[in-house]
C-alpha cells in the first residue's frame, strides 16, 4: 500500500504546490542544507514536509531527527503541523508514526533532554538533571539576600546603594536600584555563558577594575549554582553548555541523530552553533533556515554571522559543501495584495508580482 503513495499525492491532498526551490529543499537527503528564507516564504511548511519525506519515504525513525526552534509557540506549531501531515500519510498507508521520542522543541528544552539521554553515555546510564531556572527564576535566585550578598562579598563589595550605583554606572545607568544592578549582572553573566567565555580567560585581558570584579562575580555565580541546596541548578544560557559538555564526553555523539534541522538559525549564538555542528558531525546532515534581517535574539548573544557564513562554516567544521536553496517569494504579502490568487499557485503569484497591473 505504501508503494502507491508519493509526495506529490500528499501535496495534492494538502493543497500544497511547492515552488522549485521549496521542492529541492524538501527532497534534499544527503549533506548540509542552507535555506535563506524571507518573511512569508513558507519556510516552516518546507521544514515540516522535509521531515515527513525523511520519515515516510526514507524510513528515518523520528528519534533519529533533531528539529529545533527558539520559542515555545514555534515549537508547538512544528509539533502540531508534523502530526497533521503525518496523519495524511497514515490515511493512505495505515502506518502510524510515533513522535513521542522525537527531538522536536525549543533549543533549551532539547538541551535538557540531551543531558539525560542514555544514548550519549558509554554505560547508557541516565545522569542527574539540574534544576533549570527560567528568566524569572534566575532573577529571584540571584536577588535572594544571601545569594546577592555572597556574590558581592566575593569581590569585596558591600550590599548597599553605593555598590548598586557602581554596578549600574559600569553599564551607563545612573541609578542606585538593586533591581537594575541585578538585571545588568544577569545580562553580562548570560553573555559570558553563551559565548563560552571562561572567567579567568577574560579576567587577564582587561585592566578595568570594575569589570574584573564583575567577572569574579560570574565565577562565584557558577559556584553558587553548583552548590545550591542538594541539587545543582542551571540557567537557560548554561544548560546549553551542560549539553555541549555531555556531547564532548561521548565519542559517538555525532552519530546519534541522522538529521539535524534548525529553524530561525539567524538567532543562534556561539554555544548553540557548537552544539549543532557537534550533533551533525557524524552524518553531516545539518539543515538550517533563517532570515538575516530578523535576528530576534541578537540581544541574548545571537550573532547573524552564524547564519550568513553557514556555508563556509560547513566547509570548516564538516568538510563538505552546503547546498543552498533560497526562498524569496513572500506568499503572505501576495495574499494581501491579491486575495483571489491561490497561495498554492506560486507561478501565478510570481507573474502577478512581476506585473501588478495585469
Amino acid at each position: 500500500m505504501k508503494s502507491n503513495l508519493s509526495l506529490e499525492k500528499l501535496w495534492q491532498a494538502a493543497d500544497f504546490n511547492p515552488n522549485p526551490n521549496q521542492k529541492k529543499a524538501i527532497t534534499h537527503i544527503d549533506g548540509p542544507l542552507y535555506l535563506p528564507a524571507g518573511p512569508g516564504s513558507g519556510k516552516t511548511r518546507v521544514l515540516l514536509w522535509r521531515t515527513l519525506n525523511l520519515i515516510v519515504f526514507h524510513n528515518i525513525n523520528p528519534d533519529e531527527i533533531y528539529l529545533a526552534t527558539f520559542t515555545e509557540k514555534a515549537a508547538l506549531q512544528l509539533q502540531e503541523g508534523l502530526r497533521t501531515l503525518l496523519g495524511l500519510a497514515t490515511n493512505e498507508t495505515g502506518i502510524h508514526y510515533d513522535l513521542s521520542s522525537m527531538y522536536i522543541g525549543t533549543v533549551h528544552s532539547l538541551c535538557q533532554r540531551l543531558i539525560t539521554d542514555r544514548r550519549f553515555s558509554i554505560d547508557h546510564r541516565r545522569t542527574r538533571v539540574p534544576v533549570l531556572l527560567d528568566d524569572i527564576d534566575q532573577y529571584f535566585f540571584i536577588s535572594r539576600r544571601r545569594n546577592w550578598e555572597r556574590l558581592l562579598a566575593s569581590v569585596g563589595w558591600p550590599a548597599d546603594e553605593e555598590t548598586h550605583q557602581t554596578i549600574n554606572a559600569f553599564f551607563n545607568t545612573n541609578s542606585e536600584s538593586k533591581y537594575r544592578a541585578i538585571q545588568h549582572c544577569i545580562s553580562l553573566f548570560n553573555r559570558f555563558s553563551e559565548e563560552c567565555i571562561e572567567p579567568r580567560q577574560i579576567w587577564r585581558r582587561t585592566k578595568d577594575r570594575d569589570l574584573k570584579r564583575l567577572i569574579d562575580m560570574y565565577g562565584e555565580y557558577l559556584k553558587l549554582l553548583e552548590t545550591a541546596q542538594t541539587v545543582p541548578h542551571t540557567d537557560f544560557a548554561l544548560v546549553q553548555q551542560c549539553a555541549y559538555s555531555r556531547l564532548n564526553s561521548f565519542v559517538g555523539s555525532g552519530q546519534v541523530f541522522k538529521y539535524v534541522i534548525i529553524d530561525e538559525y539567524q538567532d543562534t549564538n556561539t554555544i548553540q552553533e557548537r552544539l549543532y555542528f557537534k550533533l551533525a558531525a557524524g552524518h553531516k546532515n545539518l539543515c538550517v533556515v533563517g532570515d538575516d534581517d530578523q535576528a530576534l535574539y541578537r540581544f541574548r548573544g545571537a550573532t547573524v554571522e552564524n547564519f550568513v557564513e553557514f556555508p563556509e562554516r560547513c566547509q570548516q567544521h564538516l568538510g563538505v559543501f552546503a547546498n543552498s536553496h533560497p526562498f524569496e517569494t513572500n506568499y503572505r504579502l501576495a495574499r494581501r495584495l491579491w486575495p483571489s490568487t491561490r497561495a498554492s499557485s506560486p507561478a501565478a503569484i510570481g507573474k502577478r508580482m512581476e506585473n501588478p497591473t495585469a
